[in-house]
């Protein structure tokens, strides 16, 4: 996850009147230093710190045989540039970095004063850069793309021809392919090879991967392909193509990402899609597109135009995204958009981005426009480079040169003997949306920036950071510090595998570069950073990621291997760890790449015993391993835990089957307590998977309290989506909630070159979201009303419980309602049954009501019960408040006599009661009703369409300013409501067979006195008549006012249920949720 922050910094500008322009940017493999390209001359800057250390301009005769530059190119190893001119030229430079002496730059003291602080002294090197040119050619055809293989350039050309060129100029014709000469086949490559005609297409973009074995390709049609060898130097006699899926518009460019072996395509319609290779065919599938929502651009195709140019992350992370009509994007690696904005420069200067690279770790983006270039720096989730699982628990960010933790929200009791009122939730939500900002050490950051690595422990006491090399840690509570006590200490080593935290440890996967060797290192927390306190474990291979599961480390090496370690803690005076090999397995079959591999997890979670009762302490079960996006499973079988008891170094099990959870998953959390959870077991046994563009998912237990034939082939577990609007960095499992982070900006004015321009600043926020809602929507909509019973039950102590049963109401009902077109089996009827399970259920329907759009109402009360009933019945549970809110809704269905009468009632009760607050409210009330009889204000109001309402309700409505929020009782003197026209009428017979069918009785919700005659839905057995006698169910009447004895037929809103319901004492019906019935009956009397 990748976030802006802050104010963009202008790099370089150019006059508008002056006819140079910049043409391109580019930063080299190691992101060091980066290359600024213009029409005439080119520019290299030092990332960090920013300074310009060199420039070139190219000769007049040069320019004038070869044309202006266009685009360029870094040497994998920085030691050579090529250029792209606009007359089919080539112009390559030598590029030679004296990192001798003191450096091109030296800050001396001003005379009469004195550097006191180190911050004032710049440690880096800043080396001498000499730029020499070594070559000029022409290329015949236009020169459409550029990009390199090994020790060549690969030229792509407008006559078909794909060019090998090495970087002394030399060109290598013998290994020049040619595009029709190509076999290529379709998605699969063991499909039926063709050949395009001759001279018909050319490439026009392509990006090489060594994970994906080759080149992703985008051709002059508007198609997409992958072009592969089947030997490693790309001989022209082995090179295939598979197409890719084709789509409806065209590609434009494309970018791969090599983590997650993906190919990204960039398309005509401002969209992108992106493809991956499945492993066992070896097919190319579509895995997501990258679409704005209407929200966010509701003209994407106008306003964006087509995509110009992508590029990912260093990490592969995140995804940059630039359009032709200004603007830039951030996408996450499945689909997720973190940042988007159209509008990056204004007031005199031109928009148009013509290019983007980032910079060191992705810490910032560098923008051009044709007339300025800048950057803006990024803060990036610690779970991209560490994904482990104290990083999961809370919010932490890492930048360039901070920290941002945030420890998140937390639900407590009150004390022991703590008084609570009587109606108030004991448990109490104490909210921390504040960001802990923690400045990285200058000592440690001036030699060994960037930062990589960053860690929180479990209890966000102490944090561990590591750059270039060695590593340092932080005590939040003393706000202090710890380094190592020379610089040569701290470049004894580099972490190359992550950094966790083990009780009073701090773990690192390293590379000694004193004796070459791989290694795993322990430090104590509470000593000083010093080797000779340090536990040193030997590896047979590079350290890639680290994890910790209790007493159990987690190593997962370059060689595929994956051991899991036990840890003992020996106390001494220096403390020690006792590390003992418990089980290694390998993973080739599954990880084309070690480096594909984005994290490994040791849980306690199981695949068929969900609902294993868990003795005290949550053991290992299972391993869960993210290869490119694809979490497997790893079950561990009880005699392989049984071995894990004694060390066997040399047990590599490599017969155990993995099995393929869900796809596109970019990050995982599990409950991270020592303990399993007694008040909430299915949430703390739950799996939760974000996957982009397709949502979250949640891989939930279903706990069975009996077996038997009816539930026996019932699954232990079930993967439910989850559609939150965040974007998730934890998961707080006792909570119910999900922590994220949003950029958002506003812009900011700044003056360049005297003339004032507008870009965009960026600031960050933590955002929250309460996950039970879905939860509880997607198990009614599979049926599974016992399981969400039981899961809603064990959260009915959460002070936000009440708003999430509104919430869940409220969103089926604003779905369902505004739905355009029938829908065969509503989820409404479901979800008011089930709210009714709570005591909260008045409450629940009468917030969601005074929420809701008035057109809706008659779908709601369809299913609640008419609201008179549920008024009264607040009135007999002595539920004063709540049938004060009915009473707003009562006056927007009765007419003034009869909201009066009501009123009255509610007034004399809460009279008896002594609620002197209420008596208030029901007064003013009261007295607004009469002013509004005595005006006359209260008349029907003429048809009006309403565009939610999908049965033709028809409504006007003015509510009182803060009505919903400011008290129960606020006057609504012109608020009226009416049924409008016939959407559908029912013919006779069909009205005689619904009858038939109905398995209860209704009425008319909340007919107006003064227009509208109750009208009740009788079956034939009811009403004592037959279907030859014409009963007309279902059907209404509506009165016009003028003349009371005319009568036209409306349809009333159809009640489609086969579930069981049950009866109120005002005798108005109630459905059970689906699966309560089954849970009433899984008895064997019943079976």
């Amino acid at each position: 996850m990748y976030f802006p922050s802050g104010l963009a910094k202008v790099i370089s500008t150019l006059p508008q009147e002056e006819d140079d322009q910049f043409q391109y940017i580019c930063c080299n493999r190691e992101r060091i230093f980066c290359l600024i390209l213009r029409k005439y001359s080119i520019a290299i800057w030092q990332l960090r710190p920013l300074v310009q250390l060199t420039a070139y301009r190219r000769s007049e005769m040069s320019i004038r045989n070869l044309g202006h530059n266009v685009s360029a190119l870094w040497k994998p190893d920085s030691s050579a540039i090529v250029v792209q001119t606009v007359e089919m030229g080539l112009v390559f430079f030598e590029i030679d970095a004296d990192m001798s002496d003191n450096g091109s730059y030296q800050l001396e003291d001003v005379k009469n004063s004195k550097r006191v602080s180190d911050e004032l002294y710049v440690k880096e090197m800043i080396p001498y850069i000499s730029v020499a040119l070594t070559a000029s050619i022409l290329v015949s055809g236009k020169i459409t793309s550029l990009e390199s293989l090994r020790d060549h350039v690969l030229v792509s050309t407008s006559d078909g021809f794909i060019q090998r060129i090495q970087w002394d100029g030399s060109v290598s014709e013998k290994m020049t392919l040619v595009v029709d000469r190509i076999p290529f086949s379709v998605d699969f490559p063991q499909s039926k090879k063709s050949y395009l005609p001759r001279s018909s297409v050319h490439v026009v973009d392509m990006d090489y991967s060594f994970l994906l074995g080759g080149f992703s390709v985008v051709f002059s049609n508007g198609r997409g392909a992958l072009l592969t060898s089947t030997h490693s130097d790309f001989i022209p006699d082995s090179v295939y193509c598979v197409w890719v899926p084709s789509e409806s518009t065209s590609f434009t460019c494309t970018a791969v990402n090599h983590k997650y072996r993906l190919m990204a395509f960039g398309c005509e319609n401002a969209q992108g899609a992106l493809y991956s290779i499945e492993d066992q065919t070896e097919g190319i599938q579509l895995t997501h597109r990258l679409q704005l929502l209407d929200k966010d651009c509701p003209d994407m195709v106008g306003a964006c135009g087509p995509v110009v140019d992508m590029n990912w992350t260093p990490d592969g992370c995140a995804l940059a995204v630039i359009w032709k009509n200004g603007g830039f994007s951030i996408w996450s690696v499945f689909g997720a958009l973190m940042t988007f904005c159209l509008s990056v420069a204004h007031e005199g200067l031109s928009r148009t981005i013509k290019a983007l690279d980032w910079g060191t770790e992705g810490y910032s983006l560098w923008l051009m426009d044709p007339k300025i270039v800048f950057t803006y720096s990024f803060l990036k989730s610690a779970l991209a480079m560490n994904n482990c699982s104290t990083n999961r628990m809370y919010v932490l960010l890492q930048g360039e040169q901070c920290l941002y933790l945030n420890t998140g929200d937390r639900v407590v009791s009150p004390p022991h003997g703590a008084v609570v009122s009587s109606g108030d939730s004991s448990y109490k939500l104490f909210s921390n949306k504040a960001w802990t900002i923690i400045q990285l050490a200058y000592r440690y950051l001036a030699t060994n920036c960037p930062l990589r690595y960053a860690v929180v422990d479990a209890d966000a006491e102490a944090i561990a950071v590591a750059g270039r090399f060695g590593l340092a840690h932080y005590s939040v509570s003393s706000r202090k510090w710890k380094t190592f006590a020379n610089d040569t200490a701290e470049q004894l080593f580099v972490v190359t595998g992550g950094l966790v935290w083990w009780k009073d440890f701090i773990v690192c996967g390293c590379y000694n570069t004193k004796t070459e060797s791989d290694e795993v290192r322990f430090y104590p927390k509470g000593k000083q950073l010093d080797h000779n306190s340090a536990v040193v474990w030997k590896s047979q291979a590079s350290v890639i990621s680290l994890n910790i599961f209790r007493d159990i480390l987690i190593i997962f090496s370059g060689d595929w291997m994956l051991t899991l370690c036990s840890l003992e803690r020996k106390q001494a005076d220096t403390p020690s760890v006792l590390i003992r090999i418990l089980q290694i397995i390998s993973v080739e079959n599954i990880a084309p790449h070690p480096h594909c591999v984005v994290s490994v997890d040791l849980t306690p979670l199981r695949t068929e015993a969900g609902q294993r009762k868990h003795p005290g302490t949550r053991e290992a079960e299972s391993l869960l391993i993210n290869v490119c996006g694809r979490l497997w499973i790893i079950q561990r079988e009880p005699d392989l835990k049984a071995d894990m008891k004694t060390e066997s170094r040399d047990s590599v099990n490599n017969i155990i089957t993995p099995m393929l959870l869900s796809s596109c998953v970019e990050m995982l959390w599990v409950y991270p307590g020592l303990t399993p959870s007694r008040e909430k077991p299915q949430l703390s046994e739950a799996l939760w998977m974000f996957c982009g563009a397709h949502g979250m998912k949640v891989w939930v237990p279903l706990f069975s309290k009996e077996v038997n034939k009816r539930t026996a082939f019932h699954s232990r577990r079930i993967m439910l989506p989850n559609r939150l609007k965040i974007l998730p960095l934890c998961v707080l499992f006792d909570e119910a909630m999900v922590h994220g982070a949003e950029s958002d900006f506003m812009f900011d004015s700044c003056s360049v070159d005297g003339k004032s321009i507008s870009l965009p600043a960026f600031t960050v926020q933590r955002t929250s979201e309460v996950y039970l809602p879905q939860v509880l929507r997607q198990l009614l909509r599979k049926n599974l009303g016992a399981h969400a019973l039981d899961i809603a039950q064990t959260c009915t102590k959460l002070p936000y419980f009440n708003h999430s049963l509104e919430l869940l109401l409220h969103q089926v009902l604003e779905e369902e309602g505004t739905c355009s077109e029938p829908i065969p089996d509503p989820l409404l009827p479901s979800v008011v049954a089930f709210v009714q399970e709570f005591p909260v259920f008045l409450q629940t329907i009468a917030h969601c009501a005074r929420k809701s759009d008035i057109a809706l109402w008659p779908q709601l009360f369809a299913e609640a019960g008419e609201p008179l009933d549920l008024f009264r019945e607040c009135l007999d549970s002595n539920q004063l408040n709540i049938a004060a809110s009915f009473l707003i809704i009562l006056n927007n269905t009765l007419s003034v006599s009869s909201v009066k009468k009501q009123a009255l009632i509610l007034h004399d009760r809460a009279k008896a009661d002594d609620d002197s607050s209420l008596v208030h409210e029901t007064v003013r009330f009261l007295r607004a009703l009469d002013l509004e009889e005595q005006e006359g204000q209260r008349k029907t109001p003429e048809n009006l369409n309403s565009s939610k309402s999908p049965t033709g309700l028809q409504h006007s409505v003015s509510v009182g300013e803060g009505s919903d929020y400011a008290s129960p009782l606020s006057p609504q003197g012109t608020s009226t409501f009416k049924y409008g026209p016939t959407v559908r009428t029912r013919t006779t017979s069909e009205s005689v067979q619904k009858a038939a069918n109905l398995k209860r009785t209704s009425s008319a919700p909340f007919a107006r006195d003064d227009i509208m005659r109750s009208v009740s839905l009788l079956s034939s057995q009811t009403n004592g008549t037959s279907a030859e006698n014409g009963s007309m169910a279902d059907v209404g009447e509506k009165v016009d006012p003028a003349n009371p004895s005319s009568s036209v037929n409306y349809m009333h809103i159809p009640v489609s249920s086969s579930t069981p319901s049950m009866v109120s004492k005002q005798k108005w019906n109630r459905r059970r949720f689906p699966g309560y019935a089954q849970a009433k009956l899984d008895g064997p009397q019943n079976a």
